[in-house]
């Protein structure tokens, strides 16, 4: 019983760590998924904070497929790439990734799997979501073009 106890604590403990070297493993999210599908298909508007809640101050967007290299040109950092739309260190599908960065912190990396509705760039986590002709366009809270930050996360 011990033991199992020590694994679980191990087990909780591995999937929730991250470094700012971006050793988080990818992650498909389909409730998001589903959520940026109904706001393109709806024509609504939600604070992207709201869907991915958390403690995190920026976002990456990029759209795969991305080489693992190509991924960290983008974002600034050695990044090792794993999980869910990985192969081989490389960001394998056509849809959005998704990178969450609390200061110079990696803290989720998401991947939309074949669903590229979001336009590439590294965003504040106060942008919006908004649906419109078909397409899922990136806000300010004001409703003005989302601004893209430049430089390091």
């Amino acid at each position: 019983m011990r033991m199992l106890i020590i694994m679980a604590v191990l087990a909780v403990a591995s999937a929730c760590s991250s470094n700012g070297t971006g050793e988080t493993s990818v992650e498909f999210d389909n409730t998001f998924a589903d959520q940026v599908r109904q706001i393109r298909d709806e024509q609504t508007t939600r604070p992207l904070k709201g869907l991915l809640p958390g403690e995190w101050t920026a976002v990456d967007i990029l759209i795969g497929p991305a080489s693992g290299a190509r991924v960290e040109r983008i974002i600034g950092v050695p990044v090792e790439l794993a999980g869910d739309g990985t192969y081989g260190g490389d960001y394998v599908q056509d849809g959005n990734l998704l990178i969450l960065w609390r200061d110079d912190e990696i803290v989720r990396m998401i991947s939309l799997g074949q669903l590229a509705a979001l336009r590439e760039g590294r965003y504040r986590s106060d942008v919006t979501l908004a649906g419109k002709d078909g397409s899922v366009l990136l806000r300010n809270p004001d409703g003005s073009p989302a601004d893209q930050l430049t430089g390091g996360p």
